[in-house]
């Protein structure tokens, strides 16, 4: 795999942009960039498929998965139905499944390194570590320290979610929902993730238990 490619920053007239949370403009890459990158890097050798999808509000929400060189990622992507302005029927279910896979297809690139200079330093810091370090729970490293629970259990506090939904992501980034089964370097992709969820979270004290 040459992470060279990969990483390769985009001209600026691939990167668009679109508004974002509070009004920020947010930079993005368009799914022909981004297939156009995987092709010169893995020489058209790699494959993506929608494992799941369901609707989710007035969402569609996918799972999907892209194998390259024997390297799988998976992740969520996501769109807004598409409705009738008459009823609010849905009346293009097939292509809301298909802009949520391209979501999807990017999503997953990012882990591999695609794009990454796009987002904040940190944020590119942390996807940047997952990805190289090709991590799953049985893998060497340690496990998650008291301090990175604590810290986890303090912003799903902040937060208001419950135990479960804590696992749905740890699930979801590391596929286990034994989350005393991390190491630390997942635990503080973990953290991070969860920061970016809601930075304006008041974090407690709180003491519940996972």
């Amino acid at each position: 795999m040459d992470t060279s490619i990969l990483e390769r920053e985009f001209e600026h007239a691939l990167i668009k942009q679109r508004p974002g949370r509070s009004g920020q403009m947010l930079d993005y890459l368009q799914t022909p960039s981004v297939i156009r990158r995987l092709n010169e890097a893995f020489d058209h050798n790699w494959s993506f498929e929608v494992v799941s999808w369901e609707v989710i509000d007035n969402e569609v929400v996918v799972l999907g998965k892209l194998l390259a060189e024997g390297i799988t990622k998976m992740q969520f992507g996501s769109s807004q139905l598409t409705k009738s302005r008459q009823n609010g029927t849905h009346i293009a279910i097939g292509d809301d499944i298909k802009a949520a896979g391209s979501d999807c297809i990017k999503k997953c690139a990012t882990l591999l390194g695609v794009g990454l200079h796009l987002y904040s330093e940190s944020e590119a810091a942390t996807k940047s570590e997952t990805s190289k370090a090709q991590m799953t729970p049985n893998q060497g490293g340690g496990v998650i320290t008291e301090e990175q629970l604590a810290e986890i259990k303090k912003l799903r506090n902040g937060m208001r979610w419950q135990p479960d939904q804590v696992l749905d992501v740890v699930e979801r980034l590391f596929s286990t929902r034994e989350i005393m089964g991390i190491n630390p370097v997942m635990a503080d992709n973990l953290i991070a993730h969860l920061k970016s969820q809601d930075n304006n979270a008041q974090v407690s004290n709180g003491d519940l238990a996972f």
